[in-house]
C-alpha cells in the first residue's frame, strides 16, 4: 500500500457582472475656503449622479468618501511663502448596467471628474463558479494520482484526505481596469472585463 498526494486545479475566465466606477475631483486655491468649497460642490454633483443611478436600477450601490484636505508649502523665486491648499472629493459607484459603463464614466468625465472603471463578479456569481470549479479540481486531482498508481503498478485507489488549497479570483483582465480621458468627442467602445476564477486542492489517496 502507497500513499500517494497530488494536487488538483481548475480554472475559469468568468465575465464580470459588475462596474466599480470610482469617480474623483480636486480643487485648488490659495484659499483654504475656497478650495473646500468647490470639493464640497463637486462631490454633491457625483452623490447625487450616483443616487439617481441607483434609482433608476442601473447601480445597486455607491460610496462616498468624506472631502479630504491639504496644503502645500514653498518658496517662489522671490523667497516668498506660498500656501496652496487641495481639497479631494470621491465617489464609487457599483454599476450592473454593464451596457451603460461607458455612458457613465463619459458622463462624469465630462463633468471634470478623473474616472476609472475596474471589473468585478458579484459575491454570488463568484460563489457559483467556484463551487463548480471544486469538482473539476478534485476529477484533476484523481487525474494525477491515478497516472502515478498506473506507474508504481497499484491502479485501486482510495481517497483518504482532501484539502482547499488556494482559491479564489485574479485580478480583472487587461480590459479590465480602464481609465477615461476628459471630454470624449464619443463613447468609447466599452468591452466587459474577464476575472480569473481558480480553486485547488490537496487529496491524498491509496493505492493498492
Amino acid at each position: 500500500m502507497t500513499n500517494i498526494t497530488v494536487m488538483g486545479a481548475a480554472e475559469a475566465r468568468v465575465p464580470a457582472d459588475q462596474a466599480d466606477v470610482f469617480a474623483s475631483v480636486a480643487s485648488r486655491d490659495e484659499s483654504r475656503e475656497a478650495a473646500l468649497q468647490a470639493a464640497n460642490a463637486a462631490h454633491a454633483e457625483l452623490v447625487a449622479r450616483a443616487k439617481d443611478l441607483v434609482a433608476e436600477g442601473a447601480a445597486i450601490e455607491y460610496v462616498a468618501d468624506p472631502v479630504s484636505t491639504y496644503s502645500n508649502t514653498w518658496r517662489d523665486e522671490n523667497g516668498n511663502t506660498v500656501v496652496e491648499h487641495q481639497a479631494h472629493a470621491s465617489v464609487q459607484i457599483v454599476l450592473t448596467a454593464l451596457d451603460r459603463v461607458g455612458e457613465v464614466a463619459a458622463q462624469l468625465t465630462e463633468s471634470g471628474a478623473d474616472v476609472r472603471v475596474q471589473w468585478e463578479l458579484s459575491s454570488a456569481l463568484r460563489d457559483e463558479w467556484t463551487r463548480n470549479l471544486r469538482s473539476a479540481a478534485v476529477q484533476d486531482a484523481r487525474t494525477a494520482a491515478e497516472d502515478f498508481s498506473a506507474a508504481i503498478g497499484a491502479p485501486a485507489l482510495t481517497l483518504l484526505s482532501l484539502r482547499d488549497g488556494r482559491s479564489g479570483g485574479g485580478g480583472p483582465s487587461p480590459l479590465g481596469d480602464a481609465r477615461f480621458a476628459r471630454a470624449a468627442a464619443a463613447l468609447p467602445e466599452v468591452t466587459v472585463g474577464q476575472i480569473s476564477v481558480s480553486v485547488q486542492v490537496e487529496a491524498t489517496f491509496t493505492a493498492e
